[in-house]
């Protein structure tokens, strides 16, 4: 039997960590996710489960990630499975050589013909350079996957249909993209579809937001059209057809292509292929997915995520018919209504508690499966990770009739032939430690820790479907009664706290700057690489208050983490966009995050403010693409930005705030610099006075309400001279009262980078977080120094822990939660995550929750003390690393003996380990101008080795347990690979 076959009830030798067990409930078996659910990927009864291992001879524990689509063939005896993962390969003992021959995506081929139908057999496994949503047959010896970034469909052929036959590539056809529609992005070929007849082949060309049509018995390009409005009806400035994703074609040669940005549906005549023509445009109330017919092609069925919905499309009259919400009422519902919202709602929330009068997003349904005989569908949903199975009666009535729980992330569901098995496949899984796996054999960053699986499992009889109902609602707290002591303590603090300022940071672990600490709580000094005496702020706050020690980050990097840390959620295009863009191999997905969509500043309604923002880049992108300036993603639709029951596009905490009366200020976050930073000079730290706007914010909510003299993202300018502006602008609020309900404040330098042209002198690593460390330190400090020291709560996390190693998990970071009311020298070990610090924040200031996650999240009620008297204090000192420095002189004022009031930690001076001249040849080759545009794995080599000198590279040296499906616990290295052997 194949080893990397997991059984629900095995024992834990066999299951390891494969689907991320490590973390698992020994009593429910349910894995625990670094978002703060769980999930349950074998509670289905008779479920299977296998890695998505492409079993290569130099990497046996190489497993894929990124799962996105599977296809049936028609013969019903061969499964298709294609990946948009990171899946990027590092050799040699410092992982510095990128393995270009297996950094690629895959086609993974299984037999599920006779006794495979349950536990189907892997027959290979195809690599492809790129891939993205696209998989399709054509008869039972043809197979037809898109190449995304390669702009190419590739050709696939098998001697025969026997489902042990190997494949061949025979042709890949070239799309004729030289770039995508945007800012220096290249094209994405994505979803495919199929005529009857198998001659016409159609691709959704997900960043030029068009189809081909490629006529298959030559294999040559037809004809392509534009789906936009500027192309179809000759409107200028008008969005429409952007981010195609999904193609279905009827027989009748009528095409439907799902519009991810513009939530609606294009339909096009395709009768005449080389001359398609425009139909219509069907609108739905969220973001169009995936899509499937109903047996008789009468019913389109379309997966609308943020509205957590299947939208019923009449084939014949084009309009949705019915609408099929997926409801929290113990995952039972009807689906009914129809029409065309953005979401526009309003109302203000206060005080604590969930409410059972907003609609709140967050399933995130992506995709939907139609059985054979049409009476099941069964819709994917990628935010909480269960399918939905919905019964359809043949006429009009749907009805959901319970949920099943299924792996991180689901992408995608195919049944069996004869409708009696489910094919389930997932995109992510639970990280575990990192490093988890033996130099050299496992990538050892977190998204190369991510894996897919395939889990075959019987379609659950009506008298499961109620327990894995329950299953669904208790990992996704649903069920989970908020407890009296949390509402009492969250009223408290409503009661007593009247701002919120919200520091984000970059990118570290907890190990990485506390895990020297030696308070009771749980860090591995020997992977501690920003000690003590390099942030003694951070040391100083974590014991004088409280340290945190099992927070999570949900993001891999910063993508996905500036979503997770304003809206608690992500969107699906974001997750899959992160994956493929982070990845060292040209997969060319852009950076779908920060008020950016393909690299234009789409939270900015007219082009003149798109390019006053970014000093005419916008034009000089987008003028020779088709449609022009006009037309390159026009309005301020964004792929990021989930809706919130207040308002479209306005899951945001700070839009929370302001839904529910209150103020808020940015500072850094969201904003596009201006200029670059040059030399020191003195507007640096004072830039308000010479009047130099540092930035320009993107997102719409957030204009006006941010101080344009604040830097946003730039590693050559440092933390503490940020601070001096938010400080001018705090000194105003004492001096004058009006001190916003909430403020965002960006620090980054803990990222690190651009060494030798940081103004403040700081040549390394060591130094710029050590400025990182002072700059939060003296925030706090002022907080702590002014009347507003009774009524502010300041939380402090990092976007995400992508650039170290943690004994517990990858995902685990810092938090630091300060202020009145806050528990003193303690430890807290309550699970918690960025979701929760957003459920804090809400229920402080009394907004209402902007989604699912925070409307179930528990607030991080564990942090406070409602008895004490509200008094506190807070001194900083800086690391005495950053001595001669510009910081040092200029900050602290180390020349004259800290004549500002500042000083210097005490203890020895120490010195970083190298010079600037050191770290800028050890990484130049690294893009530090936005974030995440280094080679993150190799970055993550680089700082260890020049921080840490001659110590080798973390390898796994923990002992942790493994908790089977079953219960049963084995204690193993953190080494073992997870084969069963």
């Amino acid at each position: 039997m194949n080893r990397s076959i997991i059984h629900a009830g095995l024992a834990a030798s066999v299951i390891t960590s494969s689907l991320g067990l490590a973390m698992a409930d020994q009593q429910s078996n349910m894995e625990l996710l670094p978002t703060g659910q769980f999930i349950s990927p074998m509670a289905i009864p008779g479920a299977v489960a296998q890695l998505l291992n492409p079993q290569l001879s130099a990497k046996p524990t190489q497993v894929v990630s990124g799962a996105i689509k599977s296809q049936l063939s028609p013969d019903g005896n061969t499964l298709a499975v294609i990946t948009a993962g990171y899946n990027t390969v590092y050799t040699g003992s410092d992982n510095a050589t990128l393995d270009n021959a297996d950094s690629t995506q895959y086609i993974f081929i299984y037999d599920v013909s006779g006794a495979n139908k349950a536990y189907p057999k892997l027959v290979q496994a195809i690599h492809q350079n790129n891939a993205f949503d696209g998989l399709v047959w054509n008869g039972n010896r043809a197979l037809y996957g898109t190449g995304g970034a390669d702009d190419k469909v590739y050709v696939y052929n098998r001697a025969s249909a026997a489902p042990s036959a190997q494949w061949t590539q025979t042709a890949s056809i070239a799309l004729n993209h030289t770039k995508g529609i945007g800012s220096g992005v290249k094209p994405n070929a994505g979803g495919l579809a199929l005529s009857a007849d198998g001659r016409m082949l159609v691709v959704a060309n997900n960043y030029n937001d068009s189809i081909s049509i490629i006529d298959t018995s030559s294999n040559t390009l037809m004809s392509e059209y534009d789906l936009r409005p500027f192309n179809t009806s000759g409107q200028q400035g008008v969005a429409g057809g952007e981010y195609p994703w999904a193609v279905s074609l009827k027989a009748d040669g009528t095409a439907f292509i799902s519009s991810v940005r513009d939530r609606e549906v294009v339909a096009l005549n395709l009768s005449n292929p080389a001359a398609p023509r425009f139909i219509t445009r069907i609108p739905v109330q969220g973001n169009a997915y995936g899509m499937s017919f109903s047996p008789d092609e009468s019913k389109l069925y379309v997966a609308v995520s943020n509205a957590d919905q299947i939208a019923v499309i009449d084939t014949a009259r084009h309009r949705v018919e019915k609408t099929i919400d997926l409801p929290i009422d113990s995952g039972h519902g009807n689906g009914n209504g129809n029409g065309h919202g953005n979401g526009n709602g309003n109302g203000n929330g206060n005080g604590n508690g969930r409410g059972n009068d907003a609609k709140y997003s967050g399933r995130d349904t992506v995709n939907v499966t139609v059985s054979r005989d049409g009476r099941t569908l069964y819709a994917v949903n990628n935010g909480d990770n269960s399918i939905a199975v919905i019964s359809h009666d043949g006429n009009n009535g749907y009805h959901v009739e319970g949920f099943m729980p299924t792996a991180y992330a689901p992408k995608d569901v195919t049944l069996s032939a004869d409708g009696s098995r489910m094919y389930i496949i997932n995109g992510k899984s639970v990280t575990g430690p990192n490093p988890l796996y033996k130099s050299g054999t496992q990538a050892q960053y977190q998204l190369g820790l991510e894996q897919s699986a395939l889990v075959s499992a019987p379609v659950p009889r009506d008298d499961e479907l109620d327990r894995l109902t329950s299953q669904v609602d208790e990992n996704n707290h649903y069920s989970v009664k908020e407890s009296e002591n949390d509402l009492k303590t969250m009223q408290f603090m409503r009661d007593h706290i009247r701002h919120v300022i919200y520091v984000v940071k970059e990118n570290r672990t907890f190990d990485q700057v506390l895990g020297d600490l030696g308070n009771g709580a749980n860090g591995d000094p020997t992977l501690t690489m920003y000690g003590k005496a390099t942030t003694p702020n951070f040391h100083d706050i974590s014991e004088h208050f409280v340290t945190i020690d099992n927070f999570m980050d949900p993001g891999d990097g910063s993508m996905d983490g500036w979503s997770w840390i304003q809206h608690a959620h992500v969107t699906p295009t974001e997750e899959v966009s992160q994956q493929e863009n982070y990845a060292r191999v040209s997969r060319g997905m852009a950076y779908e995050s920060e008020g950016d969509n393909r690299g234009l500043p789409v939270g900015l309604p007219t082009t003149a403010m798109r390019d006053a923002a970014t000093n005419g880049a916008v034009t000089n992108a987008t003028s020779s693409l088709p449609g022009g300036t006009a037309n390159a993603l026009p309005g301020i639709a964004d792929i990021s930005v989930p809706d919130a029951p207040f308002g479209y596009q306005r899951a945001n905490i700070y839009d929370a705030v302001l839904a529910a009366g209150g103020t808020v200020r940015n500072y850094g976050g969201m904003v596009n610099n201006v200029g670059s930073i040059g030399t020191i000079a003195n507007p640096l730290l004072n830039p308000s006075a010479a009047g130099i706007v540092q930035a320009h914010p993107l997102k719409p909510t957030l204009v006006n309400r941010t101080d344009e003299y604040y830097r946003g993202f730039d590693q050559a300018y440092p933390d503490t001279f940020r601070e001096l502006e938010w400080n001018r602008e705090f000194q105003q609020y004492v001096a004058n009262g009006g001190l916003p309900s909430f403020e965002l404040v960006r620090m980054g330098s803990d990222h690190t980078g651009s060494f030798t042209q940081n103004v403040g002198q700081m040549g390394s690593a060591e130094q710029e977080e050590a400025d990182n460390d002072f700059a939060v330190g003296k925030l706090v400090e002022t907080v702590a120094n002014s009347p507003y020291a009774r009524d502010t709560l300041i939380v402090v996390v990092e976007d995400d822990s992508q650039d170290g190693s943690d004994h517990v998990d990858s995902h685990r970071s810092t938090a630091y939660v300060v202020g009145a009311y806050v528990k003193k020298h303690a430890v807290v070990s309550t699970n918690y995550t960025q979701v929760n610090a957003i459920r804090t924040m809400e229920d402080v200031l009394g907004t209402q929750h902007i989604d699912l996650n925070t409307a179930y999240a528990r607030p991080m009620a564990d942090l406070f003390d409602t008895k004490g008297n509200g008094a506190w204090t807070y001194t900083a000192v800086a690391s005495t690393i950053l001595k001669g420095t510009n910081v040092g002189n200029v900050a602290t004022g180390s020349a004259k003996n800290g004549n500002d009031g500042n000083q210097f930690a005490q203890g020895p001076d120490i010195h970083p380990l190298h010079d600037a001249t050191y770290w800028a040849n050890a990484t130049k080759d690294f893009d530090f101008s936005r974030e995440d545009r280094v080679p993150p794995e190799l970055f993550n080599h680089v700082l260890w080795k020049g921080v840490m000198g001659n110590r080798p590279y973390p390898e796994p040296h923990s002992i942790y347990t493994k908790v089977g499906i079953d219960g049963s616990k084995v204690v193993a290295t953190a080494d073992d690979d997870g084969d069963g052997d």
